[in-house]
């Protein structure tokens, strides 16, 4: 404590007992003291007597203390009194009891997500208050926000606040107010200023306190400045992997350079925080996503590939490179015939065309790889070629050229891939390269690439996310159905061990169907459907283990397909049942109230024709039959509604999945998989056209 903070320890000022120096700021001394009418701690802030010197600076301090004196709300310090007093001026306000967000942020580091965020929705509540006041603050930044021991942000140092209604501007022309890290590029340009500056700001907060780093740096504030005017928002998730999509959108959207581009209100930031934090946009929190760069999965994804068939073939390969020693080794050569009837060593050249050899083959299944690999990313970016996000029909209307030419040549690349085949064309092979290319182009269309981002930026911005998020929980019922498939291709395999794999990926598949949908249930499953699930399963391994061609009916695909729609029903029927309960409930008090008010009607009715008497032209009373009582009204049938739940839940649940593919770049890794389902189809090929030749050739 310095001798100043000393000498106004325990004196009285403006009515507060100084119990000690808090801190100096830029306008002068902060103490800590005792409002002795309130009897609580508050905040006194005193301007420096050498500021005060000069009115301008008593002007911007006199501004904070009647911008702060508007606002009352829980994320802003409240400001109790302010003024002069024996030639020093004022502020008196609350005391928080905590740190500000900068010095927690230089002990902690860079915060999770979600501790980030529920401090910036914090700060944006406040903000929303004050705007609503007319009043801007024009200098956030994490030294500005005080995080209390409740963990509540609150909003502090108003001395750069305007209200917008304000006649006289403290500003000269062309004088820029704010902190060059988190200044607003309309700031920057001491153009007209209002409060989506303030959004701008928060922007740039949340990109700090979540990477530990400023959005632009530089050796100057001038170089500062210049970045947040001309250059784009750098990507967070290049920085920070981890951080959820949805948290790089929010930060893209707050630091657009437009102020008409970016978010309006604080509000409308808030509402789509909220949604994600409370799950409501059915989204999984990726805190714990891990991103793989394209060179590493490839290599992990390669060497199964290639291994396979360079293995098989490398058996083969000595009953085709010397024909001349397979013929002496083997005096039941001769009875091994061609269609010709002679001998199969004297005559190689009669052989197809795939007995090339092992290096041969293997150099084609590389090829294939490449091609469907090539395509796939052509579709990519024929699907980001596009200049409106999250649209399928935005690279054809805006960018046909680009759409055409792209898409074009990954088409070509395909049919050539195909052309490689020794069958050609055939329909696993084919499905699987069309539903490749369909997915790939949608995840290329799909991908939240920052504004201005070109096709190649946002295809390798979609591919690196979709890998990192290979792994994501999100995603798991999409790796439940490619173990489906993967083990559907080899569970007629002649092999123990490939039935036994196939057994293994079958009952993963279930596992992974079984935690997706148990993660969202909120209510007990029903044992019932868990007992058929698992059944099912159990005649499924038997099936797998024990059958060699496919069956109509009682077949693997079959059995644990049926396994998997009863590990969905376990789950859905009590979620649908419950809406059901919610709909019967509503319309049950809706038929009650609509009879209510036909009773009630009927009655008064009734009523006013005993009031009214009628008469004939003799002065007779006519009698008057009083009309029929209404029907009751009667509630939908409970089947009605049911069928009306579960329309409601399958709808809400496709938006849940589609959500998170497209949130997470699911659909990429969808796309690639695919693909290598493709090559994996080609090699099984290749594999069956090598055996039956060799045999036909009398290796």
């Amino acid at each position: 404590m310095n001798g100043e903070g000393q000498e106004l320890q325990g004196t009285v000022f403006a009515g507060c007992t100084i119990l000690g120096k808090i801190g100096q700021g830029g306008m002068g001394t902060v103490y800590k003291a005792r409002h002795d009418a309130l009897d609580k701690l508050v905040c006194v802030k005193l301007l420096s007597q050498e500021l005060a010197k000069e009115p301008r600076n008593i002007e911007f301090f006199l501004r904070e203390a009647r911008s702060a004196a508007k606002l009352e709300h829980p994320n802003i310090v409240h400001v109790y009194n302010f003024g002069q007093e024996n030639g020093v001026y004022f502020i008196i306000m609350s005391y928080v009891e905590g740190k500000s967000l900068q010095d927690l942020l230089n002990e902690k580091g860079p915060l999770p997500v979600k501790e980030a965020s529920d401090i910036v929705v914090g700060v944006l509540e406040g903000l929303a208050h004050a705007h609503s006041k007319s009043v801007i603050h024009r200098d956030i930044k994490p030294a500005n926000i005080l995080i209390g021991l409740d963990g509540i942000p609150r909003i502090v140092d108003f001395g750069l606040a305007r209200s917008i209604s304000e006649e006289k501007q403290l500003t000269m022309a062309g004088e820029m107010v704010g902190t060059a890290y988190f200044m607003s590029p309309e700031q920057g340009l001491a153009g007209q200023v209002d409060h989506r500056a303030d959004l701008y700001a928060v922007g740039a907060t949340y990109f700090y306190i979540l990477t530990g780093r400023y959005p632009f740096d530089g050796k100057t504030s001038v170089e500062v400045i210049h970045k947040h005017i001309s250059d784009p928002v750098p990507n967070i998730m290049l920085v920070r992997p981890d951080v959820p999509l949805w948290a790089s959108r929010v930060i893209d959207n707050l630091m657009r350079k437009k102020p008409e581009e970016r978010y309006q209100t604080a509000a409308e930031v808030m509402e789509y925080l909220n949604k994600h934090k409370s799950g409501e946009l059915g989204l999984e929190d990726v805190s714990s996503e891990r991103t793989f760069d394209l060179p590493e999965v490839t290599a992990r994804l390669q060497p199964p590939q290639a291994a396979a068939p360079a293995a098989s073939l490398e058996r083969a390969a000595p009953v085709v490179s010397d024909r001349s020693i397979s013929a002496r080794q083997q005096p039941a050569a001769p009875q091994i015939k061609t269609v010709s009837g002679q001998a199969a060593a004297p005559a190689p050249a009669a052989k197809p065309a795939l007995q090339l050899g092992a290096l041969h083959n293997g150099l084609k299944g590389a090829m294939h790889f490449a091609l469907t690999l090539g395509a796939t990313g052509l579709f990519i970016l024929a699907g980001a070629s596009g200049r409106a996000p999250g649209s399928l029909a935005s690279p054809l209307t805006s960018n046909p050229g680009a759409f055409f030419l792209l898409s074009g040549i990954g088409a070509a690349l395909f049919v050539w891939a195909i052309w490689q085949k020794p069958r050609k064309f055939t329909g696993g092979h084919a499905a699987f390269v069309l539903a490749a290319a369909a997915a790939a182009y949608a995840g290329g269309a799909y991908i939240p690439a920052p504004e201005g981002a070109d096709a190649v930026e946002k295809a390798s911005l979609a591919v690196q996310i979709g890998l990192g998020n290979m792994f994501s929980a999100a995603n798991s019922i999409v790796y439940a159905l490619f173990l489906y498939l993967a083990a559907s291709k080899m569970v007629y395999k002649n092999n123990w061990a490939l039935k036994g794999l196939a057994v293994l990926a079958y009952l993963g598949g279930l596992a992974l169907t079984y935690s997706y949908f148990r993660a969202g249930a909120e209510l007990t499953p029903e044992k019932a459907w868990l007992a058929a699930g698992g059944a099912l399963a159990l005649l499924g391994m038997l099936a797998a283990l024990t059958q060699k061609e496919p069956a109509v009916l009682i077949s693997p695909q079959t059995l644990f397909l049926g396994a998997n729609i009863a590990m969905f029903a376990m789950f859905t029927n009590p979620q649908i049942e419950t809406i059901t309960a919610d709909k019967v409930r509503a319309e049950g008090l809706k038929a009650a109230q609509q009879n209510q008010e036909n009773s009630y009607k009927y009655r008064r009715l009734l009523m006013e024709m005993q009031a009214e008497a009628l008469y004939d032209e003799q002065g007779n009373p006519i009698e008057r039959r009083p009309p029929p009582a209404p029907e009751e009204v009667k509630p939908q049938e409970t089947s009605k509604l049911r069928n009306l739940a579960r329309l409601e839940y399958y709808r809400a649940l496709g938006l849940r999945i589609r959500g998170a593919l497209a949130e997470s770049a699911g659909i990429i890794f969808i796309a690639f998989f695919l693909a290598l389902m493709a090559n994996a189809c080609f090699l099984e090929e290749v594999l069956a056209a090598y055996r039956e030749s060799d045999i036909i050739g009398g290796g």
